[in-house]
């Protein structure tokens, strides 16, 4: 704790921005909501922090009580877990977002989201009970990402999974656009009607799917009115 900033006052927020608001922690704490456990899902999914600081920011926030370091089978590696007080931070984080969204939003989809969140986010949204078969294999192509441009999710027995190969299933829904558009798209900024008349998205599909297409490929909850961060 002795690391944490002092503000010299007796203020909760005070206390709590000393513990959190640190380049990166809120965006760490973001990516263990969102099932990341291991330091390469962190660098994959926030490519943009240097692995030192990495290292510094989960230290502290272990330091904190925020979340548990776990020791796995593999010498030298290590999981982080979410304790109750790093899970009571859901709200917060919600609430941030909304406001995120609300006041501070405009020149956001500016930054792209990666391929790899992007697969993340659109596989978790998912409405999978309005899909015509809970076994589907979604093939999505990024057209403005040479390296990895095709991705998949592969839906088996009700379980999503995203997955950077064909696993030799059938495709059943082919989307193709590019991490640009799909990124505006996932945060409401395109709606996924207008994106398909401007041919921003393109879908090739059995009407089967291609008719429910609006219930079951979701965007950000952000762009409802309840969103919600919940601990895996």
């Amino acid at each position: 704790m002795s690391d944490n900033y002092d503000y010299g006052e007796a203020c909760p927020i005070s206390m709590a921005t000393s513990v959190l608001c640190e380049r990166w922690t809120l965006q760490i704490i973001r990516e263990l909501f969102l099932g990341s456990t291991k330091f390469s899902e962190f660098q994959k999914y926030m490519p943009n922090i240097s692995p030192t600081l990495l290292k510094n920011r989960l230290r502290s926030l272990e330091e904190n009580g925020i979340i548990l370091r776990k020791k796995t089978p593999t010498q030298g590696r290590f999981q982080y877990h979410l304790t109750p007080s790093g899970k009571a931070l859901g709200p917060l984080l919600t609430e941030m977002g909304k406001w995120g969204i609300r006041f501070v939003g405009e020149g956001m989809t500016d930054k792209q989201n990666t391929v790899s969140g992007l697969m993340r986010d659109f596989s978790g949204a998912l409405n999978i009970d309005e899909l015509p078969s809970c076994d589907t294999f979604i093939q999505f192509t990024f057209t403005d990402a040479p390296e990895g441009s095709k991705q998949f999710i592969n839906i088996r027995e009700g379980e999503a999974q995203v997955c950077s190969q064909n696993l030799g299933f059938d495709v059943d829904v082919y989307i193709t656009a590019s991490a640009a558009d799909m990124t505006k798209i996932w945060y409401g900024e395109i709606s996924i009607t207008r994106a398909i008349e401007e041919e921003k998205l393109i879908i090739v599909a059995d009407t089967i799917y291609t008719n429910n297409l609006r219930n079951w490929l979701r965007v950000s909850s952000f762009t409802g009115n309840d969103p919600k961060f919940e601990a895996p």
